[in-house]
């Protein structure tokens, strides 16, 4: 077993106090007990039990069990085919607010996460002999948030209210701002990393922005590469790469059928119009 203890974090809302690995031996179990912090648990391989509040459930790779305060737990691991988990402790003046904004309410004990490959990487890197040595508080604390941004379940449209899928309309917007340049962008992977399925999380988009993921992504490079046009003397190949755009001549088109004109003709037309 491997664990480590941070010291206090200067941050009170929310921080990380406590990280560990263990690989079970068959049966090994832990509880009943009830912890004074949180805990949550992610099963990198195997499978077990875990009881909280008289329920019990079969957790396996990929699945997160949470222990609350003052709550009494117990959890074994398999005979056959024990698992083996990370962990990390936390707490904070605003845990339950970061819980909720993550839908694991105060009845929700287990999930699946989101994107297995991204939590063991930052579990592995908070591991890091250099940042365990430097106590480096600020990445730390990156790498917590992190973590819990994955432990959530996708959710249905009864469990957004109005304020919740404006926020998702807002994040989307300022995600396209700040990676619209990428060519791979794909709706797909902004949708998993806000824990709604693609076809959902479409219907939410434009609910709220009268147009779809796409149509928007399509009008934010369309606009930003008429501003280049218009403002910079960068041809038409160098435009295409900064708006996301891998094949100059993909570009022209979609340019050509969103303005009606091609790059070259509207910036012929952007000039003369301020003679």
């Amino acid at each position: 077993m491997e664990e480590y203890f941070f010291e206090k974090s200067f941050f009170d809302d929310l921080y990380l106090y406590n990280i560990g690995h263990q690989k079970c031996a068959p049966s090994h179990q832990f509880g009943p007990s009830i912890r004074e912090d949180y805990i949550l648990h992610f099963i990198v391989d195997g499978s077990g039990t875990f009881t909280v509040e008289g329920t019990k459930y079969e957790l396996s790779k990929g699945d997160f069990f949470l222990l609350r305060p003052s709550v009494v737990t117990d959890y074994e691991a398999s005979a056959d085919t024990p698992w083996e988990y990370y962990w990390i402790g936390f707490n904070g003046n605003k845990v339950e607010e970061v819980l909720r904004y993550l839908k694991i309410d105060s009845l929700s004990h287990v999930g699946e996460a989101k994107n297995e490959a991204l939590v063991l990487e930052r579990f592995k890197h908070i591991f890091s002999p250099n940042l365990l040595s430097n106590s480096n508080q600020l990445l730390i604390q990156q790498y917590l948030y992190d973590i819990l941004s994955v432990f959530h379940s996708e959710v249905s449209k009864n469990d957004l209210s109005d304020e919740e899928q404006r926020r998702y309309s807002y994040s989307f917007v300022t995600y396209v701002k700040h990676y619209y340049r990428k060519p791979d962008l794909k709706i797909s992977e902004i949708a998993q990393s806000f824990g709604l399925n693609k076809s959902y999380f479409s219907q939410v988009i434009k609910q709220e922005m009268g147009m779809t993921p796409n149509d928007y992504l399509r009008f934010f490079r369309m606009q930003e590469s008429g501003n280049l046009l218009q403002r910079s003397n960068k041809s038409v190949k160098e435009i295409a790469y900064l708006v996301g755009y891998e094949n100059p001549l993909t570009f022209s088109r979609a340019f050509k059928n969103y303005h009606g004109v091609s790059p070259l003709e509207y910036r012929k037309k952007a000039k003369e119009s301020k003679k």
